[in-house]
């Protein structure tokens, strides 16, 4: 039974998107069963329903036609795999995995299954070019965004393109926080020649994500450094990801930063609208689900966060057509949007300057001029840093709003940040200003429930 069900396997793999197929049919273990029928194993309940639902027929079909005749398949649990009884007086040892070198790629991540749009189509070429090995300046790539908007997908994406076309090379993909912790080790395990030479000869594109866990390390950015160096002088390819720009990065030497900024620097910016319902529709499509475009334009018209969030919703969506047996619908999609809290939206950069401009009694204008008055240089910092933590903006972008330099609004954040900790009447008036913008967004979100339940 096991080779009739390789054969109809690879029929079926030819049908589905590759993610789909490893996703529902590829984990299904296969047996005969009592009466000769063909016995599918899942792995969960929920891969059971799923598969019984929506892929069940087409195993059915594919079968009888491999076979020129009608055979029954039936989906059962995979029971989990007994251990062998360890003999008397033998002590049981634990299942120890080898550790492998660097993080795992996710096959997933790859060009082909990353959707650009206005927002990322710089870091998207840019990327690209890296991996090919295209003439590129410094052979450096500095991806920065928000969390879940597509910086971590693209490093993998040059890793797994560099793997699968390029033999022979060594690809290491990393975080910041584990190439720290493995230099530790190696320091007190006295295995720094292996360290430095995995990372400096073995090693022939380095991937290093969330480099600003790197700050105030500065035994870890020296070596760092070093490791740079030799790479770049053999003119080997590195790739950087963070949620900051390295002029953003507290307490990161000046060594380091120079390094961080020899590439190319490509921020990546929230996808706009267009772009979130067709991240949506490639989502479903690899999922192998079929949703009208109006539901997913209603999903995409409320989470516009991160690509996280869409990918959250649609798999909400799914889980609740599927758990409760119920067509894909607006009212589902309004359900799942009203337990992911899309409706309790966030603030936008002109409500948080009205409500601190209200609040000390300043004009906008004068907000965003120039005058150094102390109540207007106060009011400034606080709208700046509220945007900061509201909107998810970065520096560069909160400069534009706020008609100043990216080293003013630098300085502005972290001289609030040293005077809230050292001037009581600072932090009373911040957290005053917090309270009204919490009422504030829970006003908004009332007005986006209300929209909502309109449109149901």
């Amino acid at each position: 039974m096991e080779a009739i069900w390789q054969a109809v396997k690879e029929v079926i793999k030819n049908q589905l998107p590759e993610a789909t197929f490893d996703l529902w049919i590829e984990p299904l273990q296969a047996e005969s069963g009592p009466g000769g029928e063909l016995v599918l194993s899942c792995p969960n309940p929920f891969a059971l329903r799923w598969v019984q639902a929506h892929y069940l027929k087409l195993i059915a079909q594919t079968l009888e036609t491999a076979l020129n005749c009608k055979l029954a398949v039936h989906l059962k649990l995979l029971t989990a795999p007994v251990r062998p009884p360890v003999p008397v007086g033998q002590a049981s040892l634990p299942l120890v995995a080898e550790k492998p070198a660097g993080r795992r790629f996710n096959r997933a991540f790859t060009f082909d299954q990353f959707v650009v749009g206005a927002s990322n189509r710089l870091a998207y070429q840019a990327s690209q070019a890296l991996a090919r090995n295209d003439t590129f300046y410094n052979r450096i790539l500095f991806l920065t965004s928000g969390p879940g908007l597509g910086k971590s997908h693209l490093s993998q994406a040059v890793g797994n393109f560099v793997t699968k076309s390029a033999t022979g090379k060594q690809v290491l993909y990393i975080t910041a926080e584990n190439f720290a912790n493995e230099m530790v080790s190696a320091l007190k395990n006295g295995r720094m020649s292996t360290f430095k030479e995995r990372f400096r000869q073995d090693c022939d594109i380095l991937l290093l994500e969330e480099v600003q866990f790197l700050s105030g390390k500065e035994k870890i950015q020296a070596e760092v450094c070093y490791t740079l160096d030799t790479l770049m002088g053999q003119n080997k390819r590195l790739v950087f990801t963070s949620c900051y720009l390295p002029g953003e990065i507290g307490h990161l030497s000046q060594e380091l930063r120079s390094r961080l900024t020899g590439g190319l620097i490509t921020p990546i910016g929230p996808p706009d609208f267009p772009t979130r319902v067709n991240i949506l529709e490639n989502k479903a499509k690899r999922r192998g689900v079929q949703v009208s475009v109006k539901i997913l334009e209603y999903l995409a018209e409320y989470v516009d966060e991160d690509v996280r969030r869409l990918e959250s919703a649609l798999d909400c969506l799914v889980a609740r057509s599927t758990l409760l047996n119920k067509p894909f619908s607006q009212r589902l999609a309004q359900e799942v949007l009203q337990d992911l809290k899309a409706v309790d939206t966030r603030l936008n950069t002109p409500d948080i300057q009205k409500i601190v401009s209200d609040y000390y009694g300043v004009s906008l204008p004068d907000l965003l001029g120039r005058s150094r008055q102390k109540r207007l240089v106060r009011a400034r910092q606080m709208a700046l840093y509220f945007c900061r933590i509201y909107t998810g903006k970065t520096m560069v972008e909160l400069g534009r709003l706020f008609q100043r330099s990216h080293a003013s609004v630098v300085h502005a954040l972290q001289t609030l940040e040293r005077n809230r900790q050292t001037q009581p009447r600072v932090a009373q008036e911040l957290n005053l200003l917090e309270d009204k913008l919490a009422q504030a967004k829970v006003r908004s979100g009332a007005r986006s429930a209300s929209i909502l339940r309109t449109d149901a």
